[in-house]
């Protein structure tokens, strides 16, 4: 191998630098009947070459040291230098870029094509002991789309190698048969930038086995990447590589002194290269002007301000573009969301699914759609700006769309996933074209919302401003099953205050006592007690305005409120009136008669559930009996809290008792599980601590109670404090009656 590779070296020598090598060589081959052939066909003579060194080991011997003499003595290797010393990330396309062959590196204009390949030139120079080089194939074309002079190119190819003008030949031919006679032996790293297509690349692509051809593109045309199948595609930067970058430009001084503005222009950046880079130089321009040029600076870019020819580099892609990629552009920025799937696209669009896909295929290789975990998609920061300046504003058809589409789905997965039983109070009629929801295999419908809630987060003020208050109270109601199911209260609490302004819109009095009930819940939850009070008063003045009380559904809506007030209480501790709130939900609810209805046996759980902590256990078994009677067997999430008030009952009797809490803890589990239902997680485990105490396993109990605690204290719950009171000083006996 190692001989191969100085006979190679020795070829290239001959036919570049002359010198000591082709002297010896021309003198050992002197004579031969095909001397002539050797001295113009680089392969034959690499033939030769090769078994006269075979043939006489003295051969290979001085072939080495007048090889490695001349490689010490040459200064004629190209080298590439990078311009600019800031490369950071890129860690996982770098690693793609390396041995032989061809590799297509695509991207936007200004995503850092050109610096990864001159950063991964200078750092893989051994691996290519003939030298790199970068040609710039827009040098030889008289703009874009223009065609290439190749055969320019193959000159300034020979000629960076070290090839004299005088002996580059002239005619188109015979320059060719030049150019990859002159390239085969090589080991030589080979860089062709600004390439627009793929005939282009087959011109220029050498017949060199030991050479690395990279090739810098911003479409990546599909005839390109079939032919030369190593694609590597560039995008933003990872999170983190932006800033860095930006204070390795800027200035360390400038990030810390305005860390808000520091955030917001890099939000602004969209953790594109270019633009950073553009944005760094901007702030230090500021920065004897204003005392915080970061924060003007991401004013002047929210508003759409160019950053000089990054901007103008986006502004020309928006004027190429067809007019369908066009509108598709403009409609996208109506979103407000932080993302949107690709079936959101299509509904904003106006179309089918399949019509749109080669729209955003096209506008995510331009960088005015960028992909985000879980298959989303969002329009990019450059794209929005770029739209600004050039006056294409939203026109407001795309709003409805998306706010329809998505109360279409919150609807569906609602009773998909509870279809009957659960108080609705919102509009549940449906456009009468609409699909079946198609969830894949296994899929959770909550899951779908709860992947969204960013987007309802963002959509349900301006679906509120633009009068949708039917479709916003449709998404509102239709979200309690993600309380329900899996918590995210924070988030639903800001959802719901519009829908709460849409509600009072509509004027609809049963629908805002729902609404803001299920206000005064979350913000018990998060043990926000005074706004909590805030609402629950909003309640009672609304209880005067509500006509026919007594009808059955009204009698759900005032069994339910009851039920939210007695939860308000159980959070603060207050368990007398809790019981007194749970008692009087279960009164009305008795009413209706239980199944189907939810609210016999959900409320009678309850009621027990705040007996034990005020040591009725027998009330709360006797209640437990009517609760799990009046629950439907096939409703693994509702039983199974019957179940855990059941142990947290036998936690508290006996020691015999507490034993067989915890065995029933671990089915309470097995039942909740498949639900999905993950809010449980920590009571469940909190009563088996509780379980374990009284059954004398103060280890075991400790251990639960400390997950529990840490989880609680990761987020700050207020709850943590009493936990960790449990794992410092355990329980007391408790006195039942």
């Amino acid at each position: 191998m190692i001989q191969t590779e100085i006979v190679k070296q020795a070829i290239a020598l001959c036919f570049t630098s002359g010198g000591k090598v082709a002297e010896y060589l021309w003198k050992k081959l002197s004579g031969r009947r095909d001397e002539r052939r050797l001295r113009s066909d680089p392969v034959a003579l690499e033939a030769a070459v090769r078994r006269l060194a075979a043939e006489d080991p003295a051969v290979a011997r001085e072939l080495r040291e007048l090889v490695g003499s001349m490689l010490e003595m040459s200064h004629t290797r190209p080298r590439i230098v990078p311009r600019s010393p800031n490369l950071y990330d890129r860690v996982g396309a770098q690693a793609q870029l390396t041995g032989t062959g061809v590799v297509v590196l695509s991207g936007p204009s200004g995503v850092g094509k050109t610096a990864l390949a001159e950063h991964f030139g200078m750092r893989s120079d051994s691996a290519y002991p003939d030298g790199a080089l970068l040609i710039d194939l827009g040098d030889h074309r008289d703009g874009p789309g223009a065609p290439l002079r190749i055969s320019q190119v193959r000159e300034a190819v020979l000629q960076a190698l070290g090839v004299e003008p005088k002996l580059v030949t002239s005619g188109a031919g015979e320059l060719k048969a030049q150019y990859n006679a002159f390239l085969t032996p090589l080991r030589l790293l080979l860089v062709f930038d600004s390439v627009e297509n793929v005939r282009d690349l087959q011109a220029l692509v050498p017949p060199a086995p030991m050479s690395l051809v990279l090739v810098l593109t911003e479409g990546a045309p599909d005839e390109l990447v079939t032919q030369y199948p190593r694609h590597v595609p560039l995008s933003r930067l990872e999170e983190g590589a932006d800033r860095m970058l930006l204070e390795a430009i800027a200035g360390t001084g400038l990030l810390t002194a305005d860390p808000d503005g520091t955030h917001e222009v890099l939000v602004e950046c969209d953790r594109f290269p270019a633009t950073v880079v553009a944005a760094a130089i901007a702030a230090r321009q500021r920065a004897a002007l204003a005392t915080r040029p970061l924060k003007l600076l991401a004013e002047e870019l929210r508003g759409g301000r160019a950053l000089g020819p990054v901007s103008a580099a986006f502004d020309r892609v928006l004027a190429g573009l067809p007019q369908r990629e066009l509108d598709v552009c403009r409609l996208l920025s109506e979103i407000p969301g932080p993302s949107f799937t690709h079936d959101a696209a299509a509904a904003v669009a106006g179309c089918e699914p399949f019509e749109v896909l080669a729209e955003l295929v096209h506008l995510q290789s331009v960088f005015f759609v960028t992909e985000e975990p879980g298959k989303r998609l969002r329009l990019t920061k450059q794209a929005r700006q770029a739209l600004t300046r050039a006056g294409h504003l939203p026109k407001g058809e795309g709003l409805p769309r998306l706010v329809g589409f998505h109360r279409t789905r919150a609807v569906q997965a609602d009773h998909w996933k509870m279809p009957g039983g659960r108080l609705r109070l919102y509009d549940q009629t449906l456009p009468k074209d609409t699909r079946p929801l198609d969830l894949a295999r296994g899929q959770d419908p909550v899951d779908l919302l709860v992947a969204e809630i960013p987007v309802y987060r963002a959509l349900a003020e301006p679906a509120h401003y633009a009068g949708l208050h039917r479709e916003l109270t449709q998404i509102c109601g239709a979200l309690e099953i993600v309380g329900l199911h899996r918590g995210h209260p924070r988030e639903l609490v800001e959802i719901n205050k519009w829908g709460i302004a849409s509600a009072e819109a509509l004027g609809d009095v049963a629908l805002q006592l729902r609404t803001i009930g299920q206000q005064a819940r979350l913000y018990s939850l998060l043990q926000e007690f005074s706004r909590a009070e805030v609402e629950f008063g909003r309640v009672r003045e609304l209880l005067h305005r509500l006509e026919s009380p007594e009808t059955e559904t009204n009698r759900q809506l005032r069994a339910s409120l009851w039920e939210f007030r007695g939860l308000y209480h159980r959070e603060r501790g207050q368990y007398t009136e809790a019981a007194t709130c749970f008692f009087e939900a279960l009164t009305i609810s008795r009413t209706l008669g239980g199944l189907p209805f939810r609210g016999q046996g959900l409320h009678a759980r309850m009621l027990a559930n705040v007996l034990v902590p005020l040591g009725d256990l027998a009330g709360a078994l006797q209640l437990l009996e009517e609760a799990e009677s009046k629950t439907d067997t096939g409703n693994n999430r509702d039983l199974a809290q019957v179940w855990l008030v059941r142990a947290k009952v036998l936690s508290r009797g006996s020691t015999a008792s507490a034993r067989q809490a915890l065995d029933l803890l671990p089915e309470v589990w097995r039942l909740v599980a498949p639900t999905g239902s993950d809010q449980y997680d920590l009571e469940i485990a909190e009563a088996l601590g509780d379980a374990a105490w009284y059954c004398g396993n103060f280890e075991l109990a400790r251990h639960h109670w400390s997950g529990v605690w840490q989880r609680l204290q990761a987020v700050r719950h207020p709850r943590a404090g009493g936990v960790h009171a449990k794992i410092i000083n355990g329980l007391p006996p408790l006195v039942t009656r």
